[in-house]
């Protein structure tokens, strides 16, 4: 299993790591540590994962993209 990374994007710390094996999934939280709202469905919850993807970097996009237009708040 390789290394988990951390990088700071916008207010959400997005966490890499491989799962399985070459199944990558990010896991979003807060900067502030308080909890992700999401508009559809009204949730709100600790930390949100995207799907697994074949690579780290396609991870970490489908993070960056659901902040900035996946209605996480």
């Amino acid at each position: 299993m390789r290394p988990k990374v951390m990088i700071t994007y916008k207010q959400y710390h997005i966490e890499r790591f491989e799962h399985e094996p070459k199944r990558w999934v990010a896991r979003i939280t807060r900067t502030d540590g308080q909890n992700i709202r999401t508009i559809l469905p009204a949730t709100e919850l600790p930390y949100l994962e995207t799907k697994p993807t074949a690579s780290a970097a396609e991870a970490e996009a489908l993070a960056k993209e659901g902040i900035d237009f996946g209605g996480v708040v």
